[in-house]
């Protein structure tokens, strides 16, 4: 992960060249330095695993997988920010459908790094080596994350501050780490945008439902759907009826 970081802030400069793919997001020749060296120690520390990254695609195949965005953020990453880098997930085969192992998140411009495993005995979540305290235990930071041009289409009954910091990704480990109570995202993620992010608030005791019908969020089952994830009280709470409603479109 680190590795992948560093050579994906070798090559930023004030003026780094990007395209646009057909989803509208951003293409760096980062991403693609960064996706090689993520590929290639996935084939030699897990030769029996599939992977499917954001940016070579992939087939997930029947046994274990690695899902892979070698930069979760790279409108960020572009614009010199620091909310961005590496992210991937390993999913298991479990009663009939796939689910998160570990995942982690390296944000190289900032030092941090996020790791969760889901499995006993070594179930839990870590934030640059130290275990992270549960929802329970956090206290109320008084701010929600929200996709950029969110204020153009939503009106959010909140009484703290939104903020958009960065990727999808950075966005649900902040929220894990209690740096804010909840995060909403909008429609069109990937598994691999959100895959460590739901893993790490699931163990800590958070929770993420879909914005639609209030379900519990699947990285697959649900992928594309926006959804709300945070804090149970905090999640609650924005699926009442009026806490979020879309604002008339323009004439």
């Amino acid at each position: 992960m680190k590795k992948a970081g560093r050579a994906a802030w070798a090559t930023w400069s004030p003026d780094v060249a990007s395209s646009v793919k057909h989803d509208g997001t951003l293409l760096t020749s980062a991403d693609l330095a960064a996706e090689a060296i993520l590929l290639e120690a996935l084939r030699l520390h897990f030769p029996e695993d599939g992977a499917v990254t954001e940016e070579s695609g992939g087939e997930r195949g029947q046994n274990a997988f690695w899902v892979v965005d070698p930069i979760d953020g790279t409108s960020s990453f572009v614009e010199g920010l620091g909310h961005w880098g590496p992210t991937l997930a390993r999913f298991e085969p479990c009663a009939g459908e796939f689910e998160v192992d570990c995942g982690s998140l390296w944000l190289p411009r900032l030092a941090e790094h996020y790791h969760v495993e889901t499995s006993a005995p070594n179930r839990g979540a870590w934030f640059n080596g130290a275990p992270m305290p549960p929802f329970a235990a956090l206290r109320p930071r008084h701010t929600a994350l929200v996709p950029s041009r969110f204020h153009s289409y939503y009106r959010l009954r909140y009484p703290g501050k939104t903020r958009c910091l960065g990727g999808t990704a950075a966005h649900l480990a902040l929220v894990a780490r209690g740096a804010a109570e909840f995060a909403i995202v909008a429609q069109g993620w990937s598994a691999w945008d959100t895959a460590t992010g739901l893993a790490l608030i699931a163990v800590l005791g958070g929770t993420a439902r879909t914005l639609s019908t209030g379900e519990a969020v699947h990285p697959f089952r649900h992928e594309g759907e926006a959804f709300v994830a945070g804090s149970p009280e905090w999640v609650a709470k924005i699926l009442l009826p009026g806490a979020l409603a879309p604002l008339p479109e323009p004439t």
